[in-house]
Order: C-alpha cells, then sequence, then structure tokens
C-alpha cells in the first residue's frame, strides 16, 4: 500500500477507510464493527473516525476482534467543536478509552474554531511530547486559519483534511498545503455518502467525464476519482459498505491516469460543497454532541 510521509517523517496509508456515519449517523454497534472488519479483510490498515461519529467503540471492537498487530493500523481521531479549549485533554482521553487504545496514530481539531484554537493546540502538543499520539493535524482549516497556527505552533500540523471530489477540488488550497508541507487529506473523496441527502444524479460519480474515463480504463467511476487523488498524493478516505464497493474502492492499482485524464477531471471543478462550510459551521455544530 502506499503511503505520503508527514512533515515529522510519520507515514500515513494514502487510502484509508472512512467511517463517518456507517449504517446511520452515531450508529456504535455489531454492524458497524462488521463492516470495518471487512475493510481490514480487504487489506485497509488505515482509519478514520473522530469523537462525534459516535462509533469509537465498534472501531475498537474491529481492532481487538481483528487479531491485527496494533502497529500496522493507523487510527485518526478528532476533536469536536465542544470539547475544544480546556476541554481538549479530557476529549482525546475519552477517544482512546472508547477505542481502547494507547495511543493514535493522528489527531485532527475536527473544524477551525479561532478562539479556541491556540488552546486546543497546546493541549495537542502536550500529547505529542507525551507520546499519546504520532502526528497532529487539522480539519477543514481554511487558510487563515493555518496561517493563526503558525504564530504560535511549536508542533507543525502535519496534514489538513478538506471536502474534496471533483466538483470541489479547493486547488488554492491544495496548494498552499502543498507549499507548506501541510499533507492533503480528502474526506467525502466520491461526493458525499447517503447520509447527506444529496442524490446520486447530482454526484461526481455520474458526470458524463468521470463515466467516460471509467469505460475508457475499464474501472468503476469511484475508481477513476480515487485514483485522481492518489496520483496528485493526496490521501483518500471513501466509506463504503458493501464488501464490492469496499474491494473496488481498494483495487485501485493496474491502471493509471494520463495528464489528460486528471485535466479533464480537474476542468469539473464548480467550487459546490455538499458537506458544511468551513465559514460557518460552527454555529450548527455547536449544537451536535458527542455521544458518551
Amino acid at each position: 500500500m502506499t503511503t505520503v510521509t508527514l512533515n515529522n517523517g510519520v507515514e500515513i496509508p494514502e487510502l484509508g477507510f472512512g467511517t463517518a456515519a456507517i449504517g446511520e449517523w452515531q450508529q456504535d454497534n455489531g454492524y458497524v464493527t462488521e463492516t470495518i472488519l471487512k475493510a481490514m479483510s480487504i487489506g485497509y490498515r488505515h482509519f478514520d473516525t473522530a469523537s462525534v461519529y459516535g462509533n469509537e467503540r465498534a472501531l475498537g471492537r474491529a481492532i481487538k476482534d481483528s487479531g491485527l498487530p496494533r502497529q500496522e493500523l493507523f487510527i485518526t481521531s478528532k476533536v469536536w467543536d465542544t470539547e475544544q479549549g480546556k476541554e481538549t485533554a479530557a476529549a482525546f482521553a475519552r477517544s482512546l478509552e472508547r477505542l481502547e487504545l494507547d495511543y493514535l496514530d493522528l489527531y485532527l481539531v475536527h473544524w477551525p474554531v479561532p478562539a479556541y484554537t491556540r488552546e486546543t493546540w497546546q493541549a495537542m502538543e502536550k500529547l505529542y511530547e507525551e507520546k499519546k499520539v504520532r502526528a497532529l493535524g487539522l480539519s477543514n482549516f481554511r487558510k487563515s486559519d493555518i496561517e493563526q497556527i503558525a504564530t504560535f505552533a511549536e508542533v507543525k500540523p502535519t496534514c489538513n483534511q478538506i471536502e474534496l471530489h471533483p466538483y470541489l477540488t479547493q486547488k488554492e488550497m491544495v496548494e498552499y498545503c502543498k507549499f507548506h508541507k501541510i499533507a492533503v487529506a480528502c474526506w467525502s473523496p466520491l461526493g458525499s455518502g447517503s447520509w447527506s441527502g444529496v442524490e446520486t444524479k447530482d454526484k461526481p460519480i455520474t458526470d458524463p467525464v468521470i463515466v467516460e474515463l471509467a469505460e475508457k480504463h475499464g474501472v468503476s467511476a469511484g475508481q477513476i476519482i480515487l485514483k485522481w487523488n492518489i496520483q496528485q498524493h493526496r490521501i483518500v478516505i471513501p466509506k463504503a459498505e458493501s464488501l464490492d464497493h469496499i474491494r473496488a474502492n481498494f483495487l485501485l492499482t493496474g491502471f493509471e491516469l494520463s495528464e489528460e485524464d486528471i485535466a479533464a477531471i480537474d476542468s469539473l471543478n464548480r467550487d459546490h460543497r455538499f458537506g458544511a462550510d468551513p465559514d460557518t459551521a460552527h454555529d450548527s455544530n455547536k449544537q451536535v454532541q458527542v455521544p458518551e
């Protein structure tokens, strides 16, 4: 499996498995564990969760049941808006407890809350010094948020996980992160899951350009989009629930996109978000509670 080397030397598998809303939003039961175990059996080793997903326990059970050595896995979680600031260390401890782990590979600030960023990041730096987490990063951060962190951070963010797909290519943000040696990870790389209420016909996987490329290469539309990211050294964390989709998202070898193919996908950008906008997300995020 190909990896990206983060700016602190830690290697992260380029292809991860997203766990947001497996089954339903904040579902945490045997079905979630079984879905994650399916992904492990296919070969996934990088799993992305968050306290607010409410399924860290299900991932923890899958890790235990898989029998895989801990060091073979790459586990990411995130601190939610309502846990930031002075709550950060306690939120991290709760995540570790739910996951039944001694350390995390990557811990992210889930959404920017500039008023708390300094306190949140400094608490995370302490966890990093204590070797409770191997890398620190951001999620949904804007350029201004990253510039704010740069004014006081002793530990540099290793990555920024953002909504990125053919209809929202975020070229300027990608270039900015690249310049500052911050890896880019893509959530909703296929254009949002079933939880979003977005109809399949409105997603990039049904775009004629993507469909044509899929036919040309003899692969699925999803595989084309994931390969478009990976060939540009971006981390992707697609979510899937059926064994066929989990497997298809993992099988990205055996074909290469040309520069023309990549340019054709790049040109589909509409600056269209399926998920929340960092400019306005915090107001609604504050209403969402992290389940115990």
